[in-house]
C-alpha cells in the first residue's frame, strides 16, 4: 500500500448507496512512481488468535468494544514494534440504522486515543434510517509496546442510532457484520513519501454477531399520537394569544 494513500477504505467502492463491496487488490493499486526504494524486510507477524466484539451501553448512544489477542508471544510483538512503525486498522461496515459521528471521532484523534479515523459513505447525521445510506468507519490505532498488555488490545467505537421507520413490533433491529482488520507496518528508518506500507490482512475469525434493537413508533398509534399532538399545539397557541391580550 503506497505511503501516499492514507486510508484503506479508499479501496472500497465509492458508492455506499447500494452495496458495500469487499476490498480488492490493495497492494496492486500502487503506481510505479510510488514504489519504495527499499521495501521492508519480510517479517513473520502472527494473525489474531482471538477477536471479541460487544455492544455496550443503553439507549440511542452505544459503543462497539473490540477485544483482540495477538497470536505472537508478547516478547516477539515487542521486538517487532521496536523495529517497525505498526498500525492496527479496523474497518467496521455500518447498516443505515446507525452512524458514527466524524466530529466526535476527531476528538478521539485530538486526544490521541486513535491515530487517525475516517468515515466513508453517508455522513449526514440528521437523516432518519429511511433516507440514509450505509457507511463505514476506518480506525487507525498506533501499536506500541506500551499499548500492549499480555498481547491484548481493546478499542472502543462510539455509535449512534438513527430514527427508524415505523414498525408494528415497536423495534428495529440493526445487525453488525464482522469487521475487517489489517496490520499496516513499515521499517522505522523509512520516511520517504514514495515508500510502501506492508499491509497484512489479519484474517480474524468471524466476530460474535452484535445486534442493536432500536425502539421505533408503532404505525397503529399514528392517529392517536397525531390527535394529541395537534390538540397540544392548539392549546399552547391559544395560551400564548390569551397571555398576550391580558398582559
Amino acid at each position: 500500500m503506497p505511503c501516499s494513500r492514507t486510508y484503506i477504505g479508499d479501496a472500497y467502492t465509492n458508492a455506499f448507496t447500494d452495496q458495500l463491496a469487499e476490498h480488492r487488490g490493495l497492494v496492486g493499486m500502487s503506481d510505479s512512481g510510488e514504489l519504495c526504494k527499499g521495501l521492508a524486510d519480510d517479517f513473520e507477524v502472527s494473525t489474531l488468535s482471538e477477536l471479541h466484539r460487544q455492544l455496550v451501553g443503553e439507549g440511542s448512544h452505544r459503543r462497539l468494544v473490540y477485544s483482540m489477542t495477538f497470536g505472537a508471544r508478547q516478547d516477539a510483538m515487542i521486538n517487532f514494534l521496536d523495529s517497525y512503525d505498526a498500525h492496527l486498522v479496523i474497518i467496521e461496515k455500518l447498516q443505515n440504522g446507525v452512524f458514527a459521528d466524524p466530529f466526535e471521532l476527531q476528538h478521539f484523534v485530538e486526544r490521541k486515543v486513535f491515530l487517525d479515523v475516517a468515515v466513508f459513505g453517508d455522513t449526514n447525521l440528521e437523516l432518519p434510517s429511511a433516507l440514509s445510506n450505509r457507511s463505514a468507519v476506518e480506525i487507525h490505532f498506533d501499536l506500541r509496546p506500551s499499548t500492549l498488555s499480555n498481547s491484548n488490545h481493546i478499542v472502543d467505537l462510539p455509535l449512534h442510532a438513527r430514527y427508524p421507520p415505523l414498525d408494528a413490533s415497536g423495534y428495529a433491529t440493526v445487525e453488525f457484520d464482522s469487521p475487517d482488520l489489517f496490520l499496516r507496518y513499515r521499517k522505522k528508518e523509512i520516511h520517504s513519501n514514495s515508500c510502501l506500507w506492508v499491509l497484512k490482512n489479519l484474517q480474524a475469525a468471524p466476530a460474535e454477531k452484535a445486534a442493536w434493537r432500536i425502539p421505533c413508533g408503532n404505525e397503529a398509534h399514528i392517529g392517536f399520537v397525531s390527535s394529541i399532538t395537534f390538540l397540544s399545539a392548539v392549546v399552547c397557541s391559544m395560551s400564548i394569544v390569551l397571555a398576550t391580550l391580558i398582559f
